[in-house]
């Protein structure tokens, strides 16, 4: 999917759309990541975003007004369908409601989710060694396992190549 004469990659859709996205919700434009969070347990729901704030990536938290107080942290009610193609990777429960996998999946947003999932036959643990996989997966329901799969993810996506296959892998999922 790189660009050819007269097309437009989705790595280059995903850009012009966090931009986008950025400006709507003054994010500061050097964010490297743009997050969706849909963690029921405010407890745990805290710990990770206090991690993705410290870490210089930003996040829209899905279904809640209250105000996180963090920096880069938004908090939205609910997430247009025109916008997932904007966002970088999604961290998921299994419990928060609202969330639909496959549209997600669909826009190349990287889910992080526990390993027990309803598409568990789908999705498998990103390897860039081997150039396979669709995502990162915790298997432990600590707030910390869960923030640990967001610096996998992180380290993952530095490498061109890395962020180039992962994109694929995760579009072609569905």
């Amino acid at each position: 999917m790189e660009t050819n004469i007269g097309k437009t990659s989705i790595r280059e859709i995903k850009q012009m759309a966090k931009k986008n996205l950025q400006s709507l919700h003054a994010f500061p434009k050097a964010l490297n990541s743009l997050g969706i969070v849909a963690i029921k347990d405010p407890i745990k729901r805290k710990f990770v975003l206090e991690g993705i704030s410290a870490i210089g990536l930003g996040a829209l938290v899905l279904g809640t007004n209250e105000d996180m107080n963090l920096s880069n942290i938004v908090s939205v009610e609910k997430i247009l369908q025109n916008d997932l193609v904007g966002f970088d990777f999604f961290v998921f429960d299994n419990e928060h409601e609202g969330v639909d996998v496959m549209q997600y999946m669909k826009a190349g947003i990287a889910p992080i989710m526990p390993e027990k999932n309803v598409f568990s036959g789908m999705l498998r643990e990103f390897n860039p060694m081997k150039f396979e996989g669709n995502g990162f997966f915790w298997n432990s329901d600590s707030p910390y396992c869960m923030f640990q799969k967001i610096v996998a993810y992180t380290e993952n996506i530095k490498f061109p190549e890395d962020r180039r296959v992962l994109l694929k892998n995760i579009t072609a999922t569905f």
